[in-house]
């Protein structure tokens, strides 16, 4: 089974870690973690939601994880770009070939870190931050492996979109038809 951990700052976007998290879960082949980026386990969204992650950043190994995700929400991305802790945690990531997945203004952090130069990749509008085929209409994109979408509205998208390159389209499939209440 593939990790997955999900970078989270105060400040993040609820759906958009949350309800991608729910798809990835589903597939029963993607075990998501959660990982603060603050001093304690909780993070706080901007509607006063708060989550307890499983474990910190900074406690955390990258040999651990399969792939990260990266949720939007302006506060949290900003918070997450200035952490020298999760930064090095996403270096770390690209620099051993895993896969870095990100929505709404998060797309900005890959793209400031120069990891989406020569790559198609969408994000909320105003955040088309560093290199990037930035695709200002696209709502899901994933190309060279990685996934990045528009905003919350596609959260769902997202999930969809990451399980199917990282677990497969029949993972996908199966999901997509438990959403739909068929029978599987």
């Amino acid at each position: 089974m593939k990790k997955a951990a999900y970078l989270l700052h105060d400040g993040f976007e609820l759906t958009e870690a949350l309800g991608s998290l729910d798809i990835l879960s589903r597939s029963r082949q993607i075990a998501p973690f959660l990982l603060s980026d603050m001093e304690g386990l909780i993070v706080k969204s901007p509607c006063g939601v708060e989550v307890k992650a499983d474990a910190l950043i900074k406690d955390s190994r990258i040999e651990d994880f399969d792939f990260l995700i990266l949720p939007g929400g302006k506060q949290g991305v900003e918070g997450l770009f200035a952490s020298d802790v999760a930064i090095a945690f996403i270096k770390e990531a690209k620099e051993k070939g895993k896969h870095v997945h990100a929505i709404c203004a998060a797309p900005s952090i890959l793209g400031r870190l120069g990891y989406l130069k020569g790559v198609r990749a969408t994000c909320f509008p105003g955040f088309e931050l560093g290199e990037a085929n930035w695709e200002k209409d696209a709502t899901v994109i994933t190309d060279k492996g990685t996934v990045t979408a528009r905003s919350m509205g596609y959260s769902l998208s997202f999930g969809h979109a990451i399980v199917k390159l990282e677990a497969g389209e029949e993972a996908d499939r199966q999901i997509a038809k438990g959403e739909l209440g068929l029978t599987i």
